[in-house]
């Protein structure tokens, strides 16, 4: 029996995922680190969350352009890079909102309110850099 392969938009969004995946850590590792060596100062929190955020958005970029979404982006470099960090921003800004507000106004840990707001990015991430930055073209 046969078995047929599941749509390419779910192979997209799963390997987008493991992406994430991996850029979570490396974004949560980053945020750890670098807030302790800041004395873990309440007001520097957003540097931290920023330094973070940066790490996972380089290695997503790479990892998402040539595996995830296969996307050739030969002589288009800078236009989908600039694209991809665009929708980066976007995700960041959601990322500071939420992680601020539950820490500050509803006393979550930091770790904690990272962890609440991975999947409501990772739904605009996917669907903007799906329908955007990595949009198949018919020529």
């Amino acid at each position: 029996m046969l078995t047929k392969k599941p749509p390419r938009v779910i192979r997209e969004m799963f390997k987008f995922g493991v992406v994430g995946a991996v850029s979570t850590v490396i974004d949560v590792a980053l945020l750890k680190f670098s807030h302790h060596f800041m004395a873990n100062a309440p007001d520097l929190l957003w540097l931290a969350v920023a330094i973070g955020y940066a790490g996972g958005t380089v290695n997503g970029y790479f990892w998402n352009s040539r595996w995830s979404f296969r996307y050739d982006t030969t002589g288009k470099e800078k236009r989908k890079l600039t694209q991809f960090a665009i929708v980066s921003a976007v995700g960041f800004t959601l990322t500071e909102l939420i992680v601020l507000m539950l820490v500050h106004k509803h006393g979550f840990g930091k770790i904690i309110a990272k962890l609440i707001a991975i999947p409501i990015v990772f739904f605009w991430n996917f669907s903007a850099n799906k329908l955007w930055t990595f949009r198949k073209t018919h020529k």
